[in-house]
């Protein structure tokens, strides 16, 4: 079966792994024989990007979608299934040329349910999805379950929602070296300043003032306004994601933050979670609704919902730490990798042929 895929991008510098794991599961549906087209916008260094190839299929690239608009129709019209994943500059546009495609399924997949949910509950626009919400898609695909699925349902217009949640991609997420520069006791990795200034006050920052013999170390180039500067946190503000892994191998115990739509909303794992249980990391993560659901608490991660449970979670002996982070790994490759995601795929979309899954 031919699959259009919009709403891909490639050379930002600042995309999430969004490419990383969409290229993964793109691969994962060719290598069952599906012929898949990957519209693709191009960014500001794209030339620096990896070349890439689809067994079977193609990459459609641009720089402007009115120039490519015309032979994208083209392809959904011709494709069985029309996928638009609501992500980047164009994602509005190629949301309404998939909707009003003549492919038989046409499905949307939002990778931000918590934030779209926190501004359709507010009344408020969302700018990666139409104005006038879901409904014509066949399924809507979102990055939240649980309860919040009918209230996103309800609120986007969509007629059917289903959870598509973050994915790993074993062969780069994994773990990284030992890197004396960066150890420590406890690490953070720090996405954006949005919705963690309260999570990094009470479970990073504070714990550092009271543990002032213990090392912390912040990754992030764009932090709170506000963090203080001390002489046992370490900062590294403009590290490459590829080192990553290797801060997550030289601490201890890695803090994982919800953002406060993801706390609020509840069931909205973060890849940033699924990443350091990849990488074997000892977690300690912020508590919100459905946790439990995707690591066991105590037994696979370490759950905050106090600044004295990451102390405490400090002082644990480093083989219970070690147990830990080997167990999450466990679970995470077997229910959240990219080969499970297009598995589920495929069940979501009713795709036929390429083996059994």
């Amino acid at each position: 079966m031919k699959i259009v895929i919009f709403g891909l991008t490639n050379g930002y510098r600042r995309d999430g792994g969004h490419t990383l794991r969409w290229r993964a599961l793109i691969q994962g549906l060719a290598i069952r024989g599906h012929r898949v087209v990957a519209v693709e916008r191009a960014g500001p260094d794209t030339v620096a990007a990896a070349p890439w190839a689809i067994p079977g299929g193609d990459v459609l690239t641009y720089a402007d979608w009115d120039a490519v608009a015309s032979e994208a129709a083209a392809q959904a019209d011709d494709a069985g299934v029309a996928l638009v994943v609501a992500h980047g500059p164009d994602a509005r546009l190629a949301a309404d040329l998939v909707r009003n495609s003549k492919a038989p399924r046409r499905a949307l997949y939002d990778p931000e349910a918590a934030v779209s949910l926190t501004a359709l509950e507010a009344g408020e626009a969302v700018p990666h999805l139409p104005t006038d919400g879901l409904a014509g898609f066949d399924v809507v695909m979102a990055s939240c379950g649980g309860p919040a699925l009918e209230r996103y349902r309800a609120k986007a217009g969509a007629e059917a929602v289903v959870p598509l949640y973050p994915w790993i991609v074993p062969e780069a997420d994994k773990a990284g070296d030992f890197r004396r520069e960066y150890l420590g006791d406890l690490c953070c990795i720090v996405t954006g300043p949005d919705g963690i200034r309260e999570g990094l006050d009470r479970f990073f920052i504070d714990p550092a003032q009271r543990l002032t013999r213990r090392r912390f170390v912040l990754v992030g180039a764009e932090l709170p306004d506000g963090v203080p500067k001390a002489a046992n946190i370490l900062n590294f503000p403009s590290l490459d994601p590829a080192e990553h892994p290797d801060v997550l191998a030289s601490a201890s115990l890695a803090l994982t933050l919800a953002r406060d739509e993801e706390r609020r909303i509840g069931w909205c794992p973060s890849d940033r979670l699924f990443v350091a249980a990849a990488c074997g990391s000892a977690i300690v993560a912020d508590q919100w609704e459905g946790l439990d659901s995707f690591f066991e608490p105590g037994r696979e991660i370490l759950v905050a919902a106090q600044t004295d449970d990451v102390t405490t979670a400090m002082m644990l002996p480093r083989n219970h730490l070690t147990d830990l982070g080997r167990r999450a790994r466990k679970r995470v490759l077997a229910e959240h990798s990219a080969e499970r995601r297009v598995q589920e795929l495929r069940g979501i979309l009713d795709l036929k042929g390429g083996g059994d899954d």
